[in-house]
């Protein structure tokens, strides 16, 4: 089974899984094998579910959970919350928002 972060929610994908393309959001991608667990953080991206039970999964980033530097994601997080504060056009706001949301979700991947 995979657990994808798809914009409309979490979505489980079991073998025989209906065909299906799913943008994703910031969050964690989790792949189970048995009593397996492997969990990757992911941006963005899409999720392709193949009718012959494969899935194609297409992300901008992807790491390992185990893998991300909180002290990073900390300083990430207080970076762009400052940015938000000072921007001045539609676009640095946008911009710090997209990494508000993006390091948001890395903290609580790390947390979780």
């Amino acid at each position: 089974m995979v657990i994808i972060p798809a914009t409309t929610g979490q979505m489980g994908v079991l073998p025989g899984h209906v065909a299906t393309i799913a943008e994703l959001k910031p969050g964690v991608l989790s792949v189970h094998e048995g009593n397996d667990v492997k969990k990757y953080f992911v941006s963005s991206g899409f999720a392709f579910i193949h009718a012959n039970s494969y899935a194609d999964i297409i992300a901008v980033e992807a790491v390992p959970v185990d893998q991300i530097d909180s002290a990073a994601v900390q300083k990430g997080l207080a970076d762009f919350t400052q940015k938000l504060n000072t921007a001045t056009t539609d676009l640095e706001k946008a911009e710090a928002q997209i990494g508000i949301d993006v390091h948001s979700a890395l903290n609580a991947a790390i947390t979780g």
